[in-house]
């Protein structure tokens, strides 16, 4: 298949899984493993047949082979050695799987495709998500009318979570493929994923929209201080999170606005769990089992009494993705926490000096850590799926900057 028309080719599937994600993202994401299992399985071997057509670059496949490497092989470890004896070996191997099968989708949006399309097609799929959840979340009803029509539509608080994560991770790439385009199409898109936001529950979303954007405009004033302030502070996040919940007692504020307080009071917990077996982990799985019960502050609250009902974490998970690497892997995973993120600020650095991409990377970088820090750190399907089309979006970034002009006049 020759360059131009392999391009094409790979853009088309590209915006159809887009599509499609975006379509059970809204209608139908339920946190069900069995429902997310077809999605991931369907999505794999879409990308896995287009991987066939396209020319992908062996630097990026070997590179994504090995961190899928690392990760399984210390996932892996925690099964077999004896020092790590809270593991659960059954959502060790599904995650394991799932990883590997997300591995396709991720490298498609590593090949180079037609910007021509891509412009066309990922902002109106964008729209399209927007204008679906600002009807819906007006009282529109739109799903619970199809679901007379026997459509069986996800309803309800974690399903519009799900998509509004999906809105504004999405949301980058958007306005990178739109970046030159006239400045009507830049004021569509902010103005209707700021009203779909806001007007969704998800308070998360909200603040990493707004983090982002902020952001944004330091990093295209100036990229390479804004990265380094972003990459540093991302170092000191995952060595000392432990460390930061153990000085500051935060449990003691239970005057702060309601649901921050809960995440305060979970970190606590977290960072108390940790300390208890601070340099291995409990194992990989061990918070869907893990009783809090001894690590809960001595601070009286209301929101103990809840978390004592639990006896959990609530949703099995500690609601912040380094705190569960931290659970489940210790000081070890940490720091193969921070060797992927060397990793990426080896990418990173030699972008922000010379790519009109970096502030848009750097911008979706600082949306899901805001987001992965309050609200998702869990290996259920659905929730893999995001993880997994962030990296796709991030890929399509970074594949992007690193064009030539020869390949885009070979369009």
């Amino acid at each position: 298949m020759e360059n131009s028309q392999s391009h094409k080719f790979i853009s088309v599937i590209q915006a159809s899984l887009l599509f499609s994600f975006s379509i059970y993202a809204f209608f139908f994401a339920r946190n069900i493993d069995s429902i997310g299992n077809s999605v991931l399985l369907g999505m794999s071997l879409l990308a896995l047949i287009s991987l066939s057509y396209s020319e992908l670059r062996p630097p990026m496949l070997k590179g994504a082979i090995k961190n899928i490497c690392i990760f399984s092989s210390l996932s892996f470890l925690t099964i077999i050695l004896p020092i790590w004896t809270d593991t659960e070996p059954n959502w060790t191997y599904s995650a394991i799987c799932k990883c590997i099968l997300g591995l396709s989708v991720v490298m498609l949006f590593s090949v180079q495709s037609s910007n021509r399309i891509n412009t066309q097609s990922f902002w109106i799929i964008f729209l399209f998500l927007c204008i679906l959840m600002i009807l819906q979340n007006s009282e529109f009803h739109i799903k619970e009318s199809l679901n007379y029509f026997a459509f069986e539509c996800s309803v309800g608080a974690w399903n519009e979570k799900y998509h509004t994560f999906w809105l504004v991770i999405f949301f980058w790439p958007v306005m990178f493929t739109i970046r030159r385009c006239f400045k009507y199409k830049k004021l569509l898109v902010i103005s209707l994923a700021l009203m779909a936001t806001i007007s969704s529950y998800s308070e998360s979303a909200k603040l990493a929209l707004i983090i982002s954007i902020l952001i944004y405009f330091a990093s295209s004033y100036n990229s390479r201080i804004t990265w380094k302030i972003i990459y540093w502070g991302l170092i000191f996040y995952v060595l000392c999170f432990p460390l930061i919940f153990q000085f500051l007692n935060l449990s003691v504020m239970d005057w702060v606005y309601g649901r921050l307080y809960n995440r305060f009071l979970l970190f606590e917990v977290a960072s108390n769990a940790i300390v208890d077996n601070f340099l291995i982990g409990k194992g990989f799985g061990s918070t869907l089992s893990l009783n809090i019960i001894q690590f809960l502050p001595e601070h009286l609250s209301s929101v103990r009494e809840w978390l004592e009902s639990y006896e959990t974490f609530p949703g099995n998970h500690p609601h912040n993705f380094v705190a569960l690497i931290w659970l489940e892997f210790g000081l070890l995973g940490a720091l193969i926490l921070t060797y992927f993120i060397n990793k990426t600020n080896k990418v990173m650095i030699k972008l922000v000096n010379c790519s009109d991409s970096a502030p848009y990377i750097i911008s979706i970088i600082t949306t899901v850590t805001v987001l992965f820090s309050l609200s998702w750190s869990i290996w259920q399907t659905d929730v893999v799926l995001t993880y997994i089309m962030f990296f796709s979006c991030l890929c399509f970034l970074i594949q992007t900057a690193t064009k030539t002009k020869a390949n885009d006049a070979a369009e």
